[in-house]
């Protein structure tokens, strides 16, 4: 096993192609034996800014089955609010600063997860995000905290990435895919959604196709890009691993021939900030970019992915989402595995 140890997890880039490779190795192999990875005694505790399923439930349960505990705490609910600015006067609705939460919880906790996405809602509602992209992909808050912790960061989403479920991706494309991923084509498509959402997400997708070394295509509308700064990193990855990058709207030529087709629903850059406009840019396209059956049967046969929640009817069709193909479960179930794996890494070496 690799030594990570003591070492932030902020994002898939921080590391080399071969240390994330073998985070997922040990992951399967964690799948395969369950008895093996133990962190008796240790704590990983969690702040969750945003709803979670899978990454809070993923990761409780995998320090439970390594002799270990969870605490999750939310901001504004049972926490003071926290602040990260430096040299802010707080006379605001911030009661604690992250020079004092970071050092007293990373005493207290063996490895700390944060999850902070200012687009991340629940039910219909927008986002009140006024600030550009280019200011929030800073991830201010994480950053902060990880500079004053005395123990690993853990990246649980952010405005700019989700690195967890890039493990969890890879883990599930090595397992399911007929022979090494290397070489085979995988398509991240854009899907409508009611709401603008985070672009942290299919950043790590990406990222994650790009480390295996696959021949990735980015299927998007024009005004849909992904950050250039990502494009451009994975594209060095997965060249540096005999792969290939695309970008375009073509969808015909983008399922063509396609071995893994993985749906994501993420909002514009152009729009940022403006999701009225954004709004009505979409609408006018919302039919055209469900992943149906008849959009399938271009493929190579091609699994179906998805980070789940997922919105049928709207991002994929039930006969999609519900055939052989699909993946989504165990892309999902391998959240755990794979965050056991990079918690054993950090925590234990």
């Amino acid at each position: 096993m690799i030594d990570l140890k003591g070492r932030h997890f902020l994002s898939t880039l921080d590391f080399s192609v071969e240390e994330i490779r073998s985070i997922v190795d040990l992951a399967l192999r964690m799948k395969g034996d369950q008895t093996m990875g133990m962190l008796p005694g240790r704590v990983f505790g969690m702040i969750f800014f945003n709803p979670s399923v899978r990454t809070r439930v993923s990761s409780e349960s995998a320090m439970a089955r390594m002799g270990g505990h969870a605490i999750a705490l939310h901001p504004g609910r049972d926490t003071w609010n926290f602040e990260h600015r430096e040299g802010i006067v707080m006379d605001g609705n911030t009661q604690e600063h992250v020079k004092e939460l970071a050092p007293v919880l990373s005493s207290m906790c063996d490895a700390v997860g944060i999850r902070k996405s200012e687009l991340v809602t629940t039910g219909l509602s927008k986002a009140e995000v006024t600030t550009s992209y280019d200011d929030l992909k800073q991830d201010a808050f994480i950053h902060a905290f990880a500079k004053h912790s005395r123990k690993p960061v853990v990246n649980l989403e952010s405005n700019s990435s989700h690195p967890l479920q890039g493990l969890a991706d890879m883990a599930a494309m090595v397992e399911k895919l007929d022979g090494p991923p290397k070489g085979k084509k995988y398509v991240l498509t854009w899907a409508y959604h009611p709401k603008p959402l985070p672009v942290a997400t299919p950043h790590s997708q990406l990222l994650a196709a790009a480390d295996l070394g696959m021949d990735v295509t980015i299927l998007r509308p024009d005004g849909w890009d992904l950050a250039p700064e990502m494009v451009e990193a994975a594209r060095g990855r997965t060249e540096s691993q005999g792969g290939s990058l695309t970008v375009t709207a073509d969808q015909e030529a983008a399922y063509s021939g396609a071995d893994v087709v993985c749906a994501k629903a993420w909002g514009s850059l152009d729009h940022y900030g403006r999701f009225d406009e954004e709004s009505a840019a979409k609408d006018a396209i919302r039919a055209d970019w469900t992943v149906d059956e008849a959009k399938m049967a271009r493929t190579n046969d091609a699994l179906f992915m998805h980070c789940l929640p997922v919105r049928r009817g709207i991002v994929v069709t039930d006969g999609v989402i519900d055939s052989r193909n699909s993946i989504v479960t165990t892309e999902a179930e391998n959240r755990l595995w794979t965050v056991a794996a990079l918690l054993q890494c950090l925590i234990a070496g």
